[in-house]
């Protein structure tokens, strides 16, 4: 936080810190360039991207993007961020803007330093659960402010000429942001931030109570790691030990037969043939956190998943 980079070790739970030689601005978005092992940061409120390289207990950072492509957009707490590579050609994502740009995702391509606006979605991308599986960008439901919650899946091919596809399925109960990661065979792992509720997900007894965001601890209120088939149908796994949402990130993450759900206040790990569950604490650095109270709500740290060697760092 400030100019602080926070790295913490899964199993081990290990924490380091280290000095950034920029101020990422609060709220920003990250995550790692699978080929390079950088970390990729795009600025909250433009579209200005930094790369930071990270060796030992040093770290460079280099902006790619030139004063034109850093003011194509505004991202917003809301935006997802993601790495797409297909035949070396590298890219990062961007999943909403502010305002009109909620169903309007942006593609920057690496090697060009330039971005590419891409379909508008159907319904809105901003505060949803994405990933990109394949050569494909999934999206788990999503908010607007004009129009709210929803719960739809929605599915993008990159390539050149890709038309989003809505699966027919019924939507999936959305109330704060959650995540998501790609499985074996077209299905995916998405856990469900925080919602007032009784009853499994997916089965005629669930139902959705009053809405109530001060009751997160309520013994109403819970996160839902659920599976989502290809079609849309969904089903629930397992209820989070602790209720949680993910402002920071839309994406989840494997490791083994781990699926880590890293979200605001947990860090919580499903073992998928055991159906039993670990945690975490958050590393207590990132409570010297600066930001003004909304932006600690929706997410002020940037934050991503350093898979290649199996490390999780926040900033």
């Amino acid at each position: 936080l400030d100019t602080r980079l926070v790295e913490m070790e899964f199993p081990s739970g290990v924490v380091r810190s280290l000095q950034l030689p920029i101020d990422v601005r609060s709220g920003s978005r990250a995550v790692q360039h699978a080929q390079t092992g950088d970390i990729l940061v795009l600025e909250n409120g433009s579209s200005r991207v930094w790369r930071l390289s990270v060796a030992g207990h040093a770290a460079e950072a280099c902006q790619l993007t030139n004063a034109r492509e850093a003011a194509r957009f505004r991202s917003s707490l809301g935006s997802r961020l993601l790495f797409h590579c297909v035949g070396g050609a590298a890219s990062i994502v961007v999943t909403g803007t502010p305002g009109r740009g909620a169903s309007t995702p942006w593609q920057f391509d690496l090697a060009s330093a330039a971005w590419r606006q891409l379909p508008e979605a159907p319904s809105a991308i901003l505060s949803s659960a994405a990933f990109v599986s394949g050569d494909a960008l999934v999206i788990v439901g999503g908010w607007s402010k004009e129009r709210g919650c929803h719960g739809r899946v929605q599915t993008l091919p990159l390539a050149p000429g890709g038309a989003w596809k809505v699966a027919a399925g019924p939507p999936i109960p959305w109330r704060r942001p959650g995540a998501g990661c790609g499985g074996a065979g077209g299905q995916c792992f998405v856990a469900l931030g925080w919602m007032e509720c009784q009853g499994t997900v997916g089965s005629p007894d669930f139902r959705l109570l009053r809405r109530n965001g001060a009751q997160q601890r309520a013994r109403t209120s819970s996160s839902r790691l659920c599976a989502v088939e290809g079609n849309g149908s969904f089903a629930e796994l397992s209820t989070l030990p602790c209720a949680d949402s993910f402002e920071h990130n839309g994406e989840l993450y494997m490791l083994g037969e781990e699926v880590f759900c890293i979200g605001r206040d947990h860090v919580q790990a499903f073992q998928l043939s055991t159906r039993t569950w670990r945690s975490w604490p958050l590393p207590r650095e990132l409570r010297a956190d600066s930001s003004n109270s909304w932006v600690k709500h929706c997410g002020s740290w940037a934050f991503t998943w350093l898979a290649q060697r199996g490390l999780s760092r926040g900033r």
